[in-house]
């Protein structure tokens, strides 16, 4: 996987998108490889959260459109003489790679964490807004181009927009798929907080290595449930789940180290039992 970079340490999986020369541009074999790094990372009892970030000057520069016209498509020629068009080959023959991995993100029961170094676009920007929470580097820029390239919000990316920073705001960026900076991401609520490149992934590795090593792993996979169901349910069903995760977690491991170590004045030790 050699355009993915996977590394673990201190309770924190790193997946960086590892194709520098292209802005991190992606590709189904690419794609693919992601979706298994984040499946891996939400098996394994050793990686308590997900960082997610790009190699080089870019986050993502969205689909590598150098592979749209290449053939393996679905197109069916209606006359003989017809000449092949630009995008012919987007369809159900990419479907495997472009939809099959992408609720992954939301499903792991890991906290998942982007770290938005240069350009998202595009793609890009659906992976950053598929992650539970979002960082950006000064030099950060989002561009959701649907409008620009005839297609809709691809991939849920409207649900999520409209989510993430309410309906007008999400409408703004999706009809006129405007560039917009780290400055502005923050304050349209769509990044937690912006930092100067240079210091966007030192702060993103250690916010991730403190969730990892004083939060349980059983409570952050229910509340990260128990937020991305939020708007979707009412109130009365949300507090009887909330309860009832309550009353499961009441009779864990790491709810008795929880309170062993707090008491004791000492760093818990949790094990995800």
């Amino acid at each position: 996987m050699n355009d993915i970079l996977y590394d673990l340490a201190d309770g924190v999986a790193t997946i960086t998108l590892n194709r520098p020369d292209k802005l991190n541009a992606l590709t189904p074999q690419m794609l693919s490889d992601f979706f298994v790094a984040v499946a891996r990372a939400g098996a394994d009892p050793d990686a308590k959260v997900i960082v997610v970030t790009g190699a080089g000057r870019g986050f993502s520069a969205g689909l590598d459109l150098s592979i749209i016209g290449t053939g393996g498509g679905d197109r069916v020629q209606t006359h003989p003489d017809e000449a092949p068009q630009w995008g012919d080959d987007i369809g159900p023959a990419l479907q495997p790679y472009y939809s099959g991995g992408w609720p992954t993100l939301i499903t792991c029961r890991k906290p998942t964490i982007a770290a938005v170094n240069g350009a998202a676009f595009g793609w890009g920007f659906i992976l950053a807004l598929h992650c539970d929470i979002r960082f950006a580097g000064v030099s950060a820029l989002f561009n959701a181009t649907f409008a620009r390239i005839g297609v809709p919000g691809e991939k849920g990316s409207a649900w999520l927009l409209t989510r993430h920073i309410g309906q007008a705001r999400a409408m703004d960026l999706l009809y006129t798929a405007r560039r917009f900076d780290g400055a502005e991401a923050k304050a349209l609520g769509l990044v937690n907080d912006v930092f100067d490149d240079e210091a966007l992934l030192p702060h993103v590795m250690e916010y991730a290595r403190h969730i990892a090593a004083y939060s349980a792993p059983r409570s952050l996979a229910a509340m990260k449930a128990q937020v991305w169901t939020a708007l979707d349910e009412d109130y009365t069903t949300a507090f009887a789940a909330a309860d009832l995760e309550q009353d499961k977690a009441t009779g864990t491991e790491d709810f008795r180290e929880a309170f062993s170590s707090y008491r004791e004045k000492r760093p818990p030790r949790y094990t995800g039992r």
